[in-house]
């Protein structure tokens, strides 16, 4: 992540649209991988939408933070992205994969969790009192996990899951 602090949104109804966005996609891609399930050509397509779909919610939430204005809204939208990238784990571990791939699915799974868990974390720590006079003066944030969940989806790429790397913001 590259700048922290740029354009305003709101911080209630940004958090609402997140959480609606969230809600509506997983529920699109249970209903997908239940409606496309049976044969391996529809199951290896149902998987690569549910992992296009996981990756648009991660890079939406991240992008979320380096919106930030405040302080506060920094602390929120880390909180935010932490549920979203844990929530996304969770679809992408029960909406399971392709044999094949399923190796790999663990592997974004568990970078996906790691993920969530660091960010939660990073908000935890700048909400402590003994830390909180450094976060105005916060110009970027950068996170192993983000790297790792990228190193998967380049694996899945080329297993033939068409799917874009996670943007820097």
């Amino acid at each position: 992540m590259t700048a922290i602090l740029a354009a305003p949104m709101g911080t209630r109804s940004g958090t609402v649209a997140l959480i609606a966005v969230a809600a509506v996609a997983a529920v699109a891609v249970a209903a997908g991988i239940l409606l496309l399930g049976g044969d391996e050509a529809s199951s290896r397509e149902s998987y690569q939408s549910a992992v296009v779909n996981a990756r648009d919610r991660v890079d939406f939430a991240y992008a979320r933070i380096a919106r930030s204005q405040s302080p506060e809204e920094l602390i929120e939208r880390l909180d935010d992205a932490s549920v979203v990238v844990g929530d996304t784990a969770s679809d992408l571990d029960d909406a399971g994969a392709p044999d094949d791939l399923q190796q790999l699915n663990d592997r974004l799974v568990k970078a996906l969790r790691e993920f969530s868990d660091v960010l939660a974390g990073t908000s935890a720590q700048f909400e402590d009192p003994t830390f909180a006079g450094t976060v105005p003066g916060i110009t970027s944030l950068s996170f192993p996990e983000w790297d790792k969940v990228n190193a998967v989806l380049a694996d899945l790429d080329e297993q033939g899951v068409t799917v874009e790397q996670l943007a820097r913001h």
